[in-house]
C-alpha cells in the first residue's frame, strides 16, 4: 500500500510542468505553515509563509514567459514592449539624475556612469510603480480569462470556442491557482511602491559612495587641496567632493583654477 502511494505520488510529480511545480511547492510550504502555527510553533515559521509566496509567484512567471514569448513575436508585440522600454527607462534615469541632484546638489551631467547605474537599479521600482498603478486593469483581465468557461487564447477562439473547448476541472484550478498569483504579483508590487524607504535610502547610500569612489579624480589640472577629489562640468566649473568624519561626503561647484 505504502509503496504504490510512493510510486503514484512519484510518478504524479515527475508528471508536473516547471509552473505546476511551483504551485505545488507553493501549497506544500503553506500546509507546513498553517501545521506549524497550529503546533505553536512561532520562531522562523515565517519563512515557510514567504516561501510559499514565492513559489507560488515563481509559477506564475513561468506561465507569463509563456505568453510573453508568443507575444513579443508578433508585430505589435515589439512594438508595445518596445514602447514599455522606452518609458520605463525613461522613468528610471529621471529618478536617477533627481537621485544625484537631491544627494549631491550639483548637477547629475558631472557624473554619468554614477547616473546609468542609477537607473538600472531603479528598474525594479519603476516596475513596481507601473504594476502597481495598473493593479486594477490587469485583475479585471485575469478575472476573464481566468473564470470564462472556455479558452481564450485569440480573437477567433473567443467566437468559436464556446461548444467545444469547454475548461476541464484541472485547467479550472490551474486558472485560479493563476489568478492568484496575478495577485500576489500585484500585492506585492503595490506593497514596495509604497513602502521603499529602505530601497531609496540605499541607493541614496550608494549615489554619494559611489560617485566619491569612482567617478571623481583624485589627480587634475585643477588646483586641488589634500584629500579633494574633482568631476568636471562646463565652463570651467567642477565639483569638488571631498570626505569627512564618519564617511560623509561633501560636494561643492567650484570654478577650476
Amino acid at each position: 500500500m505504502l509503496r504504490s502511494l510512493k510510486t503514484y505520488l512519484r510518478s504524479s510529480l515527475q508528471n508536473q510542468t516547471e509552473e505546476t511545480s511551483g504551485y505545488v511547492v507553493s501549497l506544500l510550504a503553506f500546509i507546513a505553515f498553517l501545521a506549524g502555527k497550529a503546533m505553536g510553533f512561532q520562531e522562523n515559521i515565517e519563512g515557510l509563509y514567504y516561501f510559499a509566496v514565492v513559489a507560488l509567484i515563481y509559477g506564475f512567471l513561468v506561465f507569463l514567459n509563456s505568453l510573453a514569448k508568443a507575444f513579443i513575436g508578433s508585430g505589435f508585440g515589439k512594438l508595445l514592449v518596445s514602447g514599455v522600454l522606452v518609458i520605463g527607462s525613461g522613468i528610471s534615469l529621471a529618478l536617477a539624475r533627481q537621485t544625484i541632484n537631491g544627494e549631491l546638489h550639483v548637477p547629475s551631467s558631472a557624473y554619468p556612469i554614477t547616473q546609468s547605474i542609477l537607473a538600472v537599479l531603479y528598474a525594479p521600482l519603476t516596475l513596481s510603480i507601473c504594476l502597481a498603478l495598473s493593479g486594477v486593469l490587469f485583475l479585471m483581465v485575469g478575472v476573464v480569462l481566468s473564470f470564462m468557461p472556455v479558452k481564450v487564447i485569440s480573437m477567433k477562439s473567443l467566437l468559436v470556442n464556446w461548444w467545444n473547448e469547454a475548461f476541464t476541472a484541472k485547467e479550472i484550478v490551474l486558472n485560479f491557482t493563476r489568478f492568484i498569483g496575478l495577485i500576489a504579483v500585484i500585492s506585492v508590487a503595490m506593497n514596495f511602491a509604497k513602502e521603499n524607504d529602505w530601497y531609496t535610502d540605499a541607493l541614496a547610500s550608494f549615489t554619494r559612495w559611489f560617485a566619491y569612489s569612482f567617478e571623481s579624480e583624485e589627480y587634475s589640472y585643477c588646483t586641488l587641496k589634500p584629500g579633494e577629489r574633482v568631476a568636471y562640468l562646463s565652463n570651467n566649473k567642477i565639483v569638488v567632493a571631498t570626505k569627512g568624519v564618519n564617511d560623509e561626503y561633501l560636494y561643492e561647484i567650484q570654478t577650476c583654477l
